[in-house]
């Protein structure tokens, strides 16, 4: 058996698994809804009033907006060092790399996985960078979602 006709099979396998993922799998914001319902039945099951459990619910919630301005500064800080011109260059450099669609999604993975070791919040936009400009070379023939979920 081929090997071009092994991957057919295999890519179309892996389409079939992710259209009946997507039809039947809910969308993560109801697993969120799901765990929110179960904390609060939780909590009035044993003994907390309503209004304690909704209180402690929303003081929790707005107790997380340090954190989620401390993310925020780090994602913003790791696009403006990754879309610097010098990080640019680096990207550009980068993508010339690999010389097909299988190599360019392993490479992605490989260079996120190592800007990680210097800050997750740089490794992330860095890599979505290397994914666009790996993107426009069209004689990869990469497949794109491979190479998003590397990043």
């Amino acid at each position: 058996m081929s090997t071009s006709l092994e991957d057919s099979r295999f890519a179309r396998f892996a389409l079939r698994c992710s259209g009946f993922a997507e039809r039947w799998f809910p969308d993560s914001y109801v697993f969120a809804a799901l765990a929110v319902v179960v904390v609060a039945l939780a909590a009035l099951a044993i003994g907390g009033t309503p209004t304690a459990t909704a209180a402690a619910f929303g003081d929790g919630f707005w107790s997380l907006i340090p954190f989620t301005m401390q993310m925020a500064f780090v994602v913003i800080g790791g696009y403006v060092v990754a879309s610097s011109p010098p990080a640019a260059r680096l990207i550009a450099a980068l993508a010339r790399v690999p010389r097909n669609g299988r190599s360019a999604v392993a490479w992605v993975a490989l260079v996120s996985m190592l800007a990680s070791l210097l800050n997750w919040g740089l490794s992330l936009v860095f890599a979505g960078l290397l994914v666009r400009a790996l993107a426009r070379r069209e004689e990869l023939r990469m497949d794109y979602r491979a190479a998003g979920a590397a990043a």
